[in-house]
């Protein structure tokens, strides 16, 4: 039986290139995304949504980005939703950020643990944006509060880099929650 999902998190306008927050090559993720969510190897795809209110308490800390219903909270165009099961919100809380697609900062959920296990998902792979901030707290909460057999597909994520040392001490905060980083995509 197959138990694996691919979870796709945060392909919004506003984190690609000319968007509001934009991850630095975050396009290039899209084809390998679409090739990994048709490829017939997961039994269940879900993608993430980041959807702020107008007055979200992230842009105190980030620039306005995500609004609900804005074109810059849509997923890119080029990303192909045929293969998604099921869409994930998150941040749509004014008082608290969900940076993770599982749980917000306060520990409530968003749905996505009890999605998956609905549908017997034991085992799931994490792609998209950013690896240093979304993709790093989904994949270490599907490893460590979801007890889900976990790994994070590298070639399809992109990280902010604010810092060069960003993305690897991402790398190694998810290896150290017992993530398996790939440096492969095609799995």
């Amino acid at each position: 039986m197959n138990n694996r999902a691919l979870i796709i998190v945060d392909l919004n306008n506003d984190f690609m290139p000319g968007g509001a927050l934009a991850v630095p090559e975050a396009d290039q993720v899209i084809p390998i995304i679409n090739d990994l969510a048709a490829n017939g190897n997961y039994a269940y795809v879900v993608a993430t949504q980041d959807w702020h209110p107008l007055n979200h308490s992230s842009f105190a800390t980030w620039p306005l980005h995500c609004v609900a219903g804005s074109p810059g909270a849509e997923f890119h165009p080029l990303f192909d939703q045929g293969k998604v099961h099921a869409i994930v919100r998150k941040g749509f809380d004014t008082d608290v950020d969900s940076y993770s697609g599982f749980y917000n900062e306060r520990g409530e959920t968003n749905g996505l643990a009890e999605l998956l296990k609905a549908r017997g998902i034991t085992r799931v792979d994490v792609v998209g944006l950013a690896t240093d901030y979304c993709v790093k707290a989904t994949a270490i909460e599907a490893a460590t509060l979801a007890a889900l057999d976990t790994r994070v597909l590298l070639p399809a994520c992109r990280g902010v880099g604010l810092t060069p040392e960003d993305v690897p001490r991402a790398i190694e905060a998810m290896r150290e929650a017992g993530v398996e980083v790939m440096e492969e995509a095609h799995v």
